[in-house]
């Protein structure tokens, strides 16, 4: 065992599979769950400019400088049988990692304020053209006939949250026309409805994952809710694309990044978005790849030497 330890804090199954892939390479996993461990906060301090303090872990107590990379995962979602207090305990420790995300010198998986594009669906388009995809023609807007007028000059249209929370992918088909007058209380990001294959692209520091994706609807991730079905398989960028999506992870500052695109049937790539904090297991476990591997490597410092 070396003496690499990573630190990962959340309680999903991207979690579980990093913890996995660390264990196998070698590494010291230390998993903090905010169900088990909110109870006790971290403490630190600025020590001329260097970070000092620490968290209690089983009974002990562990220094930062022991840590070689965090992975910062705080965004579950206390069960509806928790407790106001804990829910509120639970809450203030995700944000005490987060807040130590921003301090830690190491490798951290993401910092928090970098994962700030994604708050804002039409800020993340513009950073993502500037770096040479083409993006689909966007509206965001609380007004019918406004939408209707988009519709009419794009064609077919999706819409989705225009914030970083998550929601599923939909058509503007005839019962959800039927239902614009509630825009007025949800202003809603309207895309033009693309047609081509979708590619999920991980990007691992320096690794590229590219997983394309055969789905008869229109959100894959949730085909089987849709009565669809969706098939994943590992596919090669060519390398213009491969280098805009290394290009994206530098500019944006997510060292990990889920990048979804399109292929599109008009000869095109088209990028939807940039994830910051992507749930690569349901690919990791469709496909094969490893990406929880180069995740591990990357967090211990090793990626350069795989």
């Amino acid at each position: 065992m070396s003496d690499e330890t990573v630190l990962i804090i959340g309680s999903d199954a991207p979690c579980d599979m990093l913890v996995q892939a660390l264990r196998h390479q070698g590494a010291r996993p230390l998993w903090l769950q905010p169900e088990r461990e909110a109870e006790h906060l971290p403490h630190h301090a600025l020590a001329q400019g260097r970070l000092v303090g620490g968290f209690a872990h089983d009974g002990a107590e562990r220094d930062f400088d022991q840590i070689q990379g965090l992975y910062l995962r705080p965004f579950g979602r206390p069960g509806a049988r928790v407790s106001v207090a804990a829910q509120h305990r639970q809450q203030q420790w995700c944000q005490a990692w987060s807040d130590l995300g921003e301090l830690f010198p190491g490798m951290v998986v993401n910092r928090i304020s970098a994962m700030g594009s994604n708050a804002s669906k039409p800020y993340q388009l513009r950073l993502l053209a500037a770096l040479g995809f083409a993006v689909p023609p966007s509206l965001v807007s609380n007004d019918p006939a406004e939408v209707l007028a988009f519709e009419a000059e794009h064609g077919p249209l999706i819409f989705k949250s225009a914030s970083g929370v998550r929601s599923i992918v939909r058509e503007l088909d005839v019962e959800a026309r039927g239902r614009l007058d509630r825009l007025r209380h949800c202003p809603t990001l309207f895309q033009r409805r693309l047609r081509g294959s979708n590619v999920r692209v991980h990007v691992v520091g320096q690794e590229v994952y590219a997983t394309e994706i055969d789905a008869e609807v229109v959100d894959y991730r949730y085909a089987s809710r849709q009565g669809g079905h969706a098939e994943l398989r590992p596919t090669t960028l060519e390398p213009r694309t491969r280098e805009r999506c290394l290009r994206a992870s530098q500019v944006l500052g997510l060292p990990f990044v889920g990048l979804d695109l399109m292929l599109e049937e008009d000869g095109q790539t088209y990028c939807f978005e940039a994830n910051p904090s992507p749930g690569y297991s349901f690919f990791e476990d469709a496909t094969g790849q490893d990406i929880s591997g180069a995740l591990a490597r990357l967090l211990r410092g090793a990626e350069a030497l795989h």
